[in-house]
């Protein structure tokens, strides 16, 4: 693995427990969708923190060994939390356990994760090194049953990754589309993210990863899920879905970022 970490010496960045920057020039990379604290009957696991940071690290871990990778190979990991404090007082030490080198490392507090006694919610990037010859552009897979429409690891061998600035309900001319209206919006976000796809030469089929920002979750699934399907049909990418207090313009509802692969 080509891959070189950024620090610029200073006494507060050797003191973190994360890198500021990494750098890699890969071949392959996994993209693995954002875990939590499950079980692998689907309820969380009792305790906390602390439990629930260990179990979201041990499944991510099952996501990692079936792409033949380990922590040590992770160049960026993003954790969403509800609860700081918690976090900081047993969630980061668990979150320790399993990492060696240190990836870059995004932290954020969100309002709310897809169960409201979920505490924890953690995506991982992966350099996969090894030569991408001979494999298909993208291998999407799930190591539990969990029966959600989206895959726990994509990975991408080869090709051009396409980053998407997050997609809003925009209309061309500024405008709001479908203000107040769950539907409208979720239907406006897919069909702005479709425009940006197309233009790329990629297709719904061509994305990995898919990050989903709402102001309310109970109200995302009662009217996106089936916009959603409507542009993937059954093949998902890994994705992840959290709650906020509020987007870029009070009017937005939804606000969706996906990466897609080229070949």
């Amino acid at each position: 693995m080509d891959r070189r970490d950024i620090l610029a010496e200073r006494p507060l960045e050797s003191g973190r427990g994360f890198m500021p920057g990494v750098s890699i020039n890969p071949s392959r990379v996994l993209f693995t969708a954002g875990l939590t604290g499950r079980n692998p009957d689907g309820n969380l696991v009792a305790g906390g923190m602390g439990p629930q940071a260990r179990r979201t690290f041990e499944r991510l871990q099952a996501i990692l060994s079936r792409a033949e990778a380990r922590f040590d190979n992770v160049i960026k990991q993003l954790v969403y939390v509800t609860d700081i404090d918690a976090y900081n007082a047993s969630g980061r030490a668990e979150r320790a356990k399993f990492f060696g080198t240190r990836p870059a490392s995004t932290g954020l507090v969100v309002r709310r994760l897809a169960d409201p006694n979920m505490l924890i919610e953690v995506e991982l990037v992966v350099d996969l090194g090894g030569s991408a010859a001979g494999k298909p552009l993208l291998d999407k897979y799930n190591v539990e049953n969990h029966g959600g429409d989206f895959y726990q690891g994509v990975i991408v061998n080869g090709g051009r990754l396409l980053y998407l600035a997050g997609q809003v309900a925009n209309n061309p001319d500024g405008s709001v589309a479908g203000v107040g209206d769950w539907r409208r919006q979720a239907e406006k976000v897919y069909e702005n993210i479709g425009h940006v796809l197309r233009a790329a030469g990629a297709t719904p089929a061509s994305v990995v990863k898919e990050t989903t920002w709402v102001l309310s979750i109970d109200s995302w699934r009662q009217h996106g899920p089936a916009v959603r399907r409507a542009l993937y049909k059954t093949d998902f990418p890994a994705s992840t879905l959290v709650e906020i207090p509020g987007l870029a313009r009070p009017e937005f509802l939804v606000e969706i970022e996906v990466i897609a692969a080229i070949a």
